[in-house]
């Protein structure tokens, strides 16, 4: 057992990690729009792509150290966990917030919805194992690849007929783009290259912290992935979807949490599983991808119908997180054994 003061630097360590990325992690958004838009890459690309890519940072860069310092059960658990997460926390909060019923775009979220259930469902098959292998990380990734393709032509065949459609990701561009319009280019690879370095000291110091409580505790690795690691990294989702619920901007928080999610799988686990394998014990699997499967099946079936969620279904989404918690710290931690 760690003594008291190396405890209070875990701890601090897990606080100015959420601090650095919540922060670094804009700039990062910022700089890689900026220098898209300065190589003249298609609008749409940089909305679809490069923004979510970004945005996920956090949790890509905490699952790649994880997986290459041989903690494959913490980045496989900051994966997923990040999923229940944004599902259940983030989009729960925004709900129980918002004044109004958040409103999805059907057409867009109906195509999300059944890649994230493929996707999942993909995943946890491949992981019964115990083992996430680095040709299946390979295959996630692919998968993620044939998503934005179909996505694509999706809306440029919408935008051909004529129709009004504007990404979630387009709509947060706007705002990006106006302050980067009179930025130079040394200023945007300037707020890339920072941003980027932030992500990596942010997700090195929550990594460090998460490790250390684990070791200080006796809690497994993947517990500490599934909640502690995990919460860090989705800070700045959870802070977004909130925000955007509260000016009235409900889609873009949808739009933000349904593609974090299946960017979570598909790149942040696929990635992270081509460096290293991923894996846990199967027990944990056995726990783990179910509960979270709950909390995203009650999400995206509260969603289809009308495609909006009011305060009553924050709270459920809410509740669901909560008693998932409960069952994985009770179940999972019991039967794993502890961190080394």
């Amino acid at each position: 057992m760690k003594g008291n003061g190396y405890l209070l630097i875990d701890i601090l360590c897990i606080i100015a990690s959420v601090a650095i990325l919540w922060k670094t992690a804009d700039w990062f958004v910022e700089g890689a729009v900026g220098i898209a838009e300065k190589l003249g890459v298609p609008h749409m690309f940089v909305g679809l792509v490069i923004v979510s890519i970004a945005t996920t940072s956090p949790e890509l860069m905490a699952s790649l150290l994880a997986a290459i310092e041989g903690r494959p059960e913490m980045a496989l658990g900051n994966a997923i966990g990040s999923v229940s997460f944004d599902a259940g926390v983030a989009l729960g909060l925004a709900a129980l917030l918002s004044s109004k019923p958040l409103v999805a775009d059907p057409g867009i979220f109906k195509s999300s919805a059944i890649m994230l259930i493929a996707v999942f469902i993909l995943a946890f098959i491949m992981s019964l194992d115990g083992t996430l292998a680095r040709q299946e990380g390979a295959l996630l990734v692919g998968c993620y690849v044939v998503y934005i393709s179909i996505t694509y032509i999706y809306l440029s065949r919408l935008r051909k007929a004529g129709e009004a459609v504007v990404p979630a990701e387009e709509l947060e561009l706007e705002e990006i783009e106006a302050e980067l319009g009179q930025m130079s280019t040394g200023k945007i690879a300037l707020l890339f290259a920072v941003g980027l370095l932030g992500v990596l000291l942010g997700a090195k110091l929550l990594l460090a912290g998460a490790v250390g409580l684990a070791e200080a505790f006796g809690v497994p690795n993947v517990i500490i992935g599934l909640f502690v690691v995990a919460l860090g990294t989705s800070v700045p989702e959870i802070a977004t979807c909130v925000t955007s619920a509260l000016k009235g901007k409900s889609g873009i928080g949808i739009g933000n949490i349904i593609g974090a999610d299946i960017l979570n799988i598909c790149w942040v686990a696929g990635l992270s599983a081509t460096a290293n394998p991923l894996s846990a014990p199967k027990e944990t699997m056995y726990v783990m991808f179910p509960g979270v499967f709950v909390i995203v099946i009650a999400m995206l079936g509260m969603l289809w119908h009308r495609y909006s969620l009011n305060r009553v279904h924050g709270v459920i989404l809410l509740l669901l997180y909560v008693v998932y918690a409960i069952i994985t710290f009770s179940i999972a931690g019991e039967a794993l054994p502890t961190a080394h």
